[in-house]
């Protein structure tokens, strides 16, 4: 989820570069992957990029926010959310899509941290392929399983992640200063711990993750329905680092910038300062106009989802780096055919023959 902010800030980094750099929490998963590590230019400008943000629900130290792993009614790991995020090979856009945590996908085989490899499984939950990998408490095979997955599954090509928890949002967004939301009515969510009125109001890290996680007496309940908030979540957040010009802010820069580096971790190159201000610097130019997000088109399955036959012209699209705004509206759902009648051919000869 914080991948664009991540981008965003880290151009004006080096001012700290020493502590900064320490502070990244970075694995190297190549070997998860069967990857043979090459020395090339990561992220050469002119090839679109692919990320993994995933929100972890582990309950461990800061992240036991609500006790659960403490008493043990919530152990190890899942991604409680999952965003892919796409930087165009221009660096003009970035696109975010939600995958649905309940989606019944194939699981490939995963290497564990011990060498062993785990069986793999068909028509498993989504979001168990971080559980699988992460059996062990190893973000990065936790990480890899579920790249391995989503590569599976869409055929593209991922090339790094983010892992966040709730300790690290709750941190980043404290570092932010909160981020400000409007709501057409009060929100209420007793699990999540969330209770906003209606109304603009300025969310702190704590009430931030709460809408984040709400789901249950928030709209229709769904887990697709907090997707959605949650990429307004991500909208918000977005416009809120961009309008108080925190880029030219040092001291806020720099809160801000040590939070989030101390409490994410991330692949080995999107771990490397230079890396990441070099890749944050060739999309400097990109504001919130530029971004799209959506949801992977879904059919209902029961209590969970399964991919729609659409995902495969969003995949594709993906893979040859075309606009997702072509083809998809800000509902996710496929735009209509243009109407041939309507096309500048037709128009032109209407105009010769009048």
């Amino acid at each position: 989820m914080l991948l664009a902010i991540v981008l965003f800030v880290a151009s004006a980094i080096y001012f700290a570069y020493t502590r900064l750099d320490s502070n990244i929490q970075s694995q190297d998963i190549d070997i998860y992957l069967d990857r043979e590590s090459e020395e090339l230019e990561p992220y050469k400008p002119g090839e679109d990029v692919n990320f993994l943000i995933l929100g972890s629900d582990v309950r461990a130290g800061e992240a036991d926010i609500d006790g659960a792993g403490q008493s043990g009614d919530v152990v190890g790991m899942r991604s409680d959310t999952t965003m892919l995020a796409h930087i165009s090979a221009d660096r003009s856009r970035v696109e975010i899509i939600s995958i649905p945590r309940d989606t019944l996908v194939d699981i490939p085989s995963c290497r564990l941290p011990d060498g062993t490899w785990t069986s793999p499984k068909s028509q498993a939950i989504f979001n168990s392929a971080f559980s699988i990998g992460g059996q062990t408490n190893d973000v990065g095979a936790a990480a890899a399983c579920t790249i391995r997955t989503v590569e599976d599954m869409t055929g593209l090509f991922i090339d790094g992640f983010v892992v966040v928890d709730f300790a690290s949002f709750q941190q980043f967004v404290d570092a932010l200063g909160g981020v400000e939301m409007c709501f057409e009515e009060d929100l209420a969510d007793s699990m999540a711990g969330l209770n906003v009125a209606a109304g603009c109001q300025t969310l702190d890290g704590e009430q931030a993750l709460a809408f984040a996680r709400a789901r249950k007496g928030i709209g229709d309940g769904s887990d697709i329905g907090r997707m959605q908030r949650q990429q307004d979540l991500v909208l918000a957040i977005a416009e809120d680092a961009l309008s108080r010009n925190i880029l030219t802010d040092l001291p806020a820069l720099y809160r801000l910038v040590d939070a989030v580096s101390q409490s994410i971790v991330t692949d080995a190159q999107l771990g490397n300062i230079d890396t990441l201000a070099s890749l944050a610097n060739s999309i400097r130019g990109v504001s919130t106009d530029d971004m799209f997000l959506m949801t992977m088109p879904w059919d209902p399955a029961g209590a969970r989802v399964l991919p729609a036959a659409e995902g495969e012209l969003l995949w594709e699209a993906l893979l040859d780096d075309v606009p997702l705004n072509t083809i998809f509206d800000e509902d996710g759902e496929v735009k209509p055919p243009e109407d041939p009648s309507a096309t500048p051919s037709t128009a032109d000869e209407t105009q010769e023959a009048e």
